[in-house]
């Protein structure tokens, strides 16, 4: 994208990824407690995102910081696992201009109980490869959202 400012041409650099989360504002815990989570490639290039220490893969670290209506910290109940070196079925594919999506039930990971709560996404850097080359990059910050348990 370009943009003039003085008779001067200045190139904007788009983000290679955006993130976002969603989630109902009001939730019943006997349903379930569901948040969405996107990747948008903004890229003209396929790239590969590195699933681990994401919604991507589901709950096997600690993904969310959830705050509860007091301020105080819900502890992460899941599953922590320990890795080696990433191998090529541990990336995800997003084609180019496209984007990927998963559905996680927060209340598999943390006890929820009615009430309101802040949920954040913890780690905004993610691990991609874009034409073959490893990158690390820090687009994936997200806005803290809002939701109600009943």
């Amino acid at each position: 994208m370009l943009t003039e400012s003085n008779n001067e041409v200045v190139e904007v650099e788009q983000p290679l990824l955006s993130c976002k989360l969603n989630i109902a504002k009001a939730q019943r815990i006997t349903d379930g407690v569901f948040v969405d989570f996107i990747i948008l490639n903004q890229s003209e290039s396929d790239l590969y995102v590195l699933q681990w220490y994401t919604p991507l893969e589901g709950f096997y670290s600690k993904i969310f910081n959830i705050t509860d209506q007091f301020g105080q910290p819900l502890p992460y109940q899941g599953p922590m696992v320990k890795r080696a070196k990433p191998e090529s079925s541990d990336y995800q594919l997003i084609r180019a201009k496209g984007n990927i999506a998963t559905m996680l039930d927060l209340s598999s990971a943390y006890n929820l109980n009615p009430g309101r709560y802040k949920l954040e996404l913890k780690k905004p850097t993610l691990q991609i490869i874009e034409n073959g080359i490893p990158l690390t990059i820090d687009q994936c910050q997200t806005d803290s959202i809002n939701f109600t348990v009943n």
